[in-house]
């Protein structure tokens, strides 16, 4: 078996990439690029480009300065020892065959008009792609198990250009890179802002030979989101709001700095916790939450929920909802995630999200609207 892996790493290595040095040790900085593409919102990435190759460097997704694994994308392949000096991966470009572990990169292939690159996913009972689902069916794509413990032997069967991963705090992927195999972490999950969060649309485009038409697409949904933000900061009033539900006795809401509490600032909208430090989640005993959120005008609800959501149903789940003005009001601003794709696909439509949020705190502004993700939860 030992043997086995390492013949065909060595087969991978030569097909889809050139490995330099162990990841972060490269000396990413050689000479000064023609240009760099620096994120206007997003943290985690910035693309430079040379005259040989495009270089797209990766920071470490828990806010490590030190560590940055740089790929080149090479289409040149006389620059190829030139770039195998200064990053810690070579890349083909565009690459042609690639492995996605979530069904937000699907998305990103799917906005660029790329899913057909796609050879490998984790996890396809959560993917609610057709296309995607029907070249399983048929044994063009494949299923590599799970996200968090892929089949190592099926990747090294796709010999795909790379393996696309979410990042996690424990190295789950030792095995794949020791098989020659770069492993490309998308940290878009980690982003603060709805437009962080889409705009690591421009690395996946560069990565397929899209870089153009990404980076057009970005400009669109920013301007979009921007003109709804606008409209929202001239509302008159701005209601209260909450968020969460409780999960295993914890009632999770969003931190005063993250994602959800920028939308609904963007939204024209108070949120109870907006001033509390931290992007990510605070853990909250029901009677803490309770006390905050009785009176609060809005309960905006992101679940995941397999029936239709009611008034009734939500009572169902745990009676202490009823507890809150916004259920007596019915005043419940609700995504059902099993249905709505709005972990899918909202990440690249956040001016959709906005538009939706906009619409149910200040209906005055917006008339004959449709919303996309979030809706008032309908009286009964």
């Amino acid at each position: 078996m030992i043997k086995t892996l390492m013949s065909l790493s060595l087969a991978i290595t030569v097909l889809a990439a050139c490995q330099g040095t162990k990841s972060g040790q490269a000396q990413h900085k050689h000479v000064e690029p023609d240009s760099t593409y620096v994120p206007l919102y997003a943290k985690g990435f910035v693309i430079n480009y040379y005259p040989d190759y495009r270089q797209i460097v990766l920071n470490d997704p828990w806010g490590d300065s030190t560590k940055q694994t740089a790929f080149a994308l090479l289409k040149n392949t006389a620059a190829a020892e030139e770039a195998k000096r200064h990053n810690d991966y070579v890349l083909n470009y565009p690459v042609s065959r690639w492995i996605a572990l979530s069904s937000t990169m699907i998305n990103y292939a799917d906005k660029l008009g790329m899913k057909h690159t796609v050879c490998g996913v984790a996890e396809p009972e959560y993917i609610a792609d057709d296309y995607i689902q029907e070249q399983i069916e048929a044994g063009v794509i494949r299923n590599i198990g799970m996200a968090a413990a892929p089949d190592v032997e099926v990747v090294i069967d796709l010999r795909p250009d790379f393996m696309m991963v979410s990042p996690y705090k424990d190295n789950h992927f030792t095995a794949v890179i020791n098989a020659g195999i770069p492993v490309l972490t998308i940290s878009d999950y980690l982003e603060h802002t709805p437009l962080g969060r889409a705009e690591w649309l421009v690395l996946t485009g560069e990565l397929l030979g899209k870089g153009e038409k990404a980076k057009q697409l970005f400009k669109a949904i920013e301007a979009q989101y921007l003109l709804v933000k606008e409209k929202a900061q001239k509302a008159v009033n701005k209601p209260t709001v909450f968020t969460g539900h409780i999960y295993q006795g914890i009632w999770y809401t969003p931190a005063g700095e993250s994602y959800m509490a920028n939308f609904f600032k963007d939204a024209g909208c108070d949120y109870i916790y907006k001033d509390s430090k931290g992007t990510g989640s605070l853990s909250l005993d029901y009677e803490i939450i309770i006390d905050k959120a009785i009176d609060v005008e809005y309960w905006v609800l992101i679940i995941n929920y397999p029936k239709e959501l009611t008034y009734s149903e939500i009572n169902k789940i745990d009676r202490r909802y009823a507890d809150f003005g916004a259920y007596k009001q019915r005043n419940i601003v609700v995504t059902n995630a099993s249905n709505s794709l709005y972990f899918e696909k909202g990440l690249l439509q956040p001016h959709l999200v906005l538009s939706d949020l906009v619409h149910a705190f200040h209906p005055e502004l917006k008339d004959n609207f449709r919303p996309t993700y979030f809706h008032h939860l309908k009286a009964e």
